[in-house]
């Protein structure tokens, strides 16, 4: 059955989350912390990254790190909030990724399936100026089902009225995007830019977006 439909996750998909991640934290580092040192500071701006788990882990433990290693204290009630709602203002998209965009909506619809704030995530997609290229926009915090979640799956094929197996989805997450999306009967893709990261799976692979117009 052709492809009708070309669904992509956002961050570290389409948006550079490393980039971004890593300006977030070390302004969190400067306000908060009394560190004059640009050495000494780049180590703790290192470790909030590895502590950040990619994203994939609660930002309190992030904070914790901070204050017992550091004595960096964060001063927000529920920093994962803070964080979702505030990451937009420093988001950057991979240089491919609006030219990808361009040229795929030309022949497929378009969506955006998103874990996160409905806040937060659409401020990025508003202020990347990526809304013209999507037909539909799901995003976990608005639907009430996060990835892997068959649910929001299920949700952008009805909106975008195709059926599963018309459809590929293009992710970062292995455990969030490609098992969400392969559970859910459509075509995965795993954007990997770790060249280095073993898969045995029979999973597409890819290691940047431009690689996406040689298949479709």
């Amino acid at each position: 059955m052709a492809i009708r439909a070309i669904l992509f996750d956002f961050d570290d998909t389409l948006g550079n989350r490393n980039y971004y991640a890593y300006e977030m934290y070390r302004d969190l580092v400067v306000k908060y912390g009394d560190v004059k040192d640009p050495v000494e500071l780049e180590g703790i701006v290192q470790d909030c990254m590895l502590a950040d788990q990619l994203g994939n882990c609660s930002k309190r433990y992030v904070s914790d790190m901070l204050k017992n290693r550091y004595g960096i204290t964060l001063p927000f009630e529920d920093f994962n909030s803070w964080w979702g709602d505030n990451q937009w203002r420093y988001v950057a998209l991979f240089e491919d990724a609006r030219g990808v965009l361009e040229k795929l909506s030309r022949k497929y619809m378009l969506a955006c399936v998103t874990n996160g704030s409905e806040q937060g995530q659409y401020r990025k997609l508003e202020r990347m100026e990526l809304l013209p290229y999507f037909r539909e926009i799901i995003i976990s915090g608005a639907v009430g089902a996060a990835k892997p979640d068959g649910r929001i799956f299920a949700c952008a094929l009805e909106r975008l009225g195709v059926k599963p197996e018309e459809a590929v989805f293009v992710g970062d997450t292995f455990s969030k995007d490609i098992i969400g999306a392969y559970r859910a009967g459509m075509t995965p893709i795993w954007v990997c830019h770790d060249s280095t990261k073993r898969c045995m799976a029979p999973i597409r692979r890819i290691s940047s977006l431009s690689e996406l117009l040689e298949l479709y």
